[in-house]
């Protein structure tokens, strides 16, 4: 970034969702197994779009064969004989590194396509077939086929605006790689906004409270368990100045928790593990060769394993136990046995205890207790497990009821779709204020550039030979918007330089930030500071005043929006007037004594030539009046 050598010199990024004027818009839940589709268009109701083989949701599933793609359902099918041809959780992937604990997590569960570090893209990628592809990659083909079956759902033509989801959890890296994804699939990103707050905006559509209610949403989905407080309200609106005020409802979010590794796939790998032990048992046993092998080396059997595990889950949520049966797991060896829920609660015991910590976390980061809170919640396909609602239960100690008053799978949809068209100028739809809050505290780094790109201009001088002591080295550090504050807001720093500056946006140190995050999220080299200040100082001015705008979108999304360098220049304007000499403080009142007497004398005067003249005309008027009698 470069100012350019003027008194007020400026640059600034604009993001103007409120000028969109579609026809249509979508809004798209893109959870790690699953994704969901809404659709908003004109003069017709908010729905979610089904898919080609009319189901309401879609496998968030690519797979790779004889030069074709397969989506969805085409791609489960063909899962369990081709797995090594389909890359696994994608969007977990996205924006972070080989090092991060969830893409290590992946490498070890055994999946036959795993992440690698990839050189020459610098970056995490999977490779298929012998081509590497990057996560941003694969989800922007998800993201096509969500364009496809919106299409042929009859959307008319190709939609292209759109709202995203996110985990409320989710680094500016990986809102950023989600956004490059989105490009890539020819999408327009309205907003992104999470998952809590568009399941929130859908429940909170037709709420008017006039008096503030307090809910919790519990949401554990595939992947993570994400826990929010949020608050409904109503306030009086006018949509111009002459319009009659409306009551108009809004909620905002007031804090915030999660668990990002316990999810609904947790429990599923807990009974592969289960069941992969005693696969191991039962086929080493039929081996009798001494030597122990391990069937997870197998990357047909292991996915046979995860898609029986989630089976098993789900019947285990409606029944009490469920037989299994696997032909020809592996080797030619088929495995039976009998798992009940009470077994399944056993082996997912530490995960059961860990399901209620984030409720605890929430209301501590809202700073409210259970006695405040009007109501529960719970979305995503994890809460229906049994043992999970009674360990929720325990922990509001049977206050509160769980409510199940939103669609668990498609709210968060149907809230981003409702969002899109809250931003467009092309849809009128009921207006509901919403407000969402920052997970992380973002703070900047500033710094002189190095002195071969810059150079200052008021009491700077070259390193001579033999000089001693070091010129100090100019650096601020400030925090601009803290952990849990509100977001799409505008902060401004200023300082008063002369120098270029390198400006960083970090992370702080901070124990919530999930392990293996890089604490860069950007940084700019801001030009033009010295040179203004050169031309200042050539006038006899100070050194320039720098201020830096930064803005945290309503997407998520911190970036320095404006630069701008001034100085105060105070110009004496001498004008000559022709005016009378003064007089005297004494004479100047003694003179306006005399004047005021004079005055009086005169209006005295005049009243009594008046009262004359009065008189004379009165007594000749009788004298007219007897002549003529």
């Amino acid at each position: 970034m470069r100012l350019s050598p003027k008194s007020i010199l400026g640059t600034t990024l604009l993001c103007l969702p409120s000028l969109v004027n579609s026809k249509a818009i979508l809004g798209v839940d893109l959870g790690s197994l699953y994704m969901k589709v809404a659709l908003v268009q004109r003069n017709s109701p908010l729905e979610i779009v089904t898919n080609l083989h009319s189901k309401r949701k879609t496998e968030q599933m690519v797979l790779f064969d004889q030069g074709s793609r397969f989506y969805g359902a085409d791609a489960s099918s063909l899962l369990a004989r081709k797995p090594h041809l389909t890359p696994a959780a994608m969007s977990v992937m996205l924006g972070r590194d080989h090092e991060h604990p969830t893409v290590q997590v992946l490498a070890e569960r055994h999946y036959p396509i795993t992440p690698a570090f990839n050189e020459t893209r610098s970056g995490v990628c999977l490779t298929v077939n012998g081509q590497d592809f990057t996560p941003e990659e694969l989800v922007a083909m998800v993201l096509s086929h969500a364009k496809d079956i919106t299409a042929a759902y009859g959307a008319g033509s190709e939609v292209r605006d759109c709202v995203l989801t996110v985990p409320s959890f989710y680094t500016q890296h990986e809102r950023r790689a989600l956004l490059d994804a989105a490009a890539l699939a020819d999408l327009n990103v309205l907003a992104l906004i999470n998952e809590n707050t568009a399941a929130a905006l859908h429940f909170g559509i037709d709420r008017i409270d006039e008096t503030p209610q307090h809910f919790v949403f519990y949401n554990m989905g595939a992947s993570a368990l994400q826990v929010s407080v949020v608050r409904y309200y109503s306030y009086q609106h006018k949509d111009s100045k002459y319009a009659k005020a409306k009551t108009v409802g809004a909620f905002e979010v007031i804090g915030s928790a999660w668990d990002s590794t316990l999810g609904g796939l947790a429990f599923d790998n807990r009974l592969v593990d289960y069941m992969a032990d005693e696969f191991n048992e039962m086929w080493n046993a039929k081996r009798n060769d001494g030597e122990t092998k391990d069937v997870r080396i197998n990357a047909r059997a292991m996915t046979k394993l995860r898609l029986q595990a989630n089976k098993v889950k789900h019947v285990l949520s409606a029944n009490s136990d469920i037989p299994v049966y696997l032909d020809a797991l592996h080797d030619d060896t088929s495995y039976q046995t009998h798992i009940s829920r009470a077994k399944f609660e056993e082996i997912c015991h530490d995960l059961l205890l860990r399901s209620t910590t984030p409720i605890t976390n929430a209301l501590a980061a809202a700073n409210k207790t259970l006695d405040d809170i009007d109501g529960v919640e719970m979305i995503g396909g994890g809460m229906r497990v049994p043992k999970v609602q009674d360990e929720i239960r325990t922990a509001l100690g049977g206050k509160l009821d769980l409510g199940m008053h939103i669609n668990s799978d498609e709210s968060m949809a149907l809230g981003a779709a409702f969002h899109g068209a809250n931003v467009s100028t092309a849809f009128r739809v009921r207006h509901v204020g919403m407000t969402d809050i920052n997970p992380f505290p973002i703070s900047i780094d500033l710094s002189d550039l190095p002195a071969d790109e810059s150079k200052g201009w008021f009491g700077k001088k070259d390193k001579k030979e033999g000089d001693e002591e070091e010129e100090e080295e100019w650096s601020k550090h400030a925090t601009v918007f803290k952990k849990h504050s509100k977001i799409g807001i505008k902060k401004t720093i200023a300082f008063t330089h002369d120098s270029d500056v390198r400006c960083s946006i970090d992370y702080e140190e901070s124990d919530f930030l999930p392990k293996g995050t890089g604490s860069e999220i950007e940084h700019y080299d801001i030009g033009g500071i010295a040179e203004f200040a050169k031309e200042m100082a050539d006038k006899g001015l100070a050194k320039p005043k720098v201020s830096l705008q930064f803005e945290l979108s309503t997407s998520g999304i911190t970036q320095l929006v404006k630069a701008e360098a001034a100085v105060e220049e105070i110009i004496t304007v001498t004008e000559e007037v022709e005016y009378e000499e003064e007089v005297e403080e004494e004479e100047s009142d003694a003179a306006a004594a005399e004047g005021e007497e004079k005055a009086e004398e005169e209006e005295k005067k005049e009243e009594g030539e008046a009262k004359e003249g009065a008189e004379e005309e009165k007594k000749e008027g009788e004298e007219e009046e007897k002549k003529e009698g």
